[in-house]
């Protein structure tokens, strides 16, 4: 994956939530490793050199989640390039497009752009 082109409830470029694993092994080969979750039914699943991680339901519900890290390069939101902006810059586009996100621990949640 070149561009990390996020669509908002959809995915991340082919990256789509629901995915099996096999399904996203095939796309982006095997994780560097995975580790199960203690208190849910779910395990995440690393790319180190690719900057991503990936949380998958343990009770077939595929992919739930997809965590990409700052330094991975060229991820848009609607053409907006998350990580080669200024972090407040970016807040401020996020903001504008959900004027409403939640606060929580330190984490920013947009329900409109389903982003945190």
């Amino acid at each position: 994956m070149q561009e990390h082109i996020i669509t908002s409830y959809v995915g991340v470029g082919p990256l789509k939530f629901g995915m099996t694993r096999g399904e996203v092994h095939q796309l982006l080969g095997a994780p560097l490793f995975t580790k199960k979750s203690q208190f849910f039914e779910e395990s995440r699943e690393f790319w180190s050199e690719k900057r991503l991680q990936l949380t998958f339901s343990d009770t077939g519900d595929g992919l739930l989640e997809i965590s990409l890290y700052p330094n991975l390069p060229n991820v848009q939101l609607n053409g907006l390039k998350l990580f080669e902006v200024p972090g407040a810059y970016a807040f401020k586009v996020l903001h504008d497009w959900d004027d409403e996100p939640l606060s929580k621990t330190g984490t920013s949640v947009f329900l409109k752009l389903g982003l945190a």
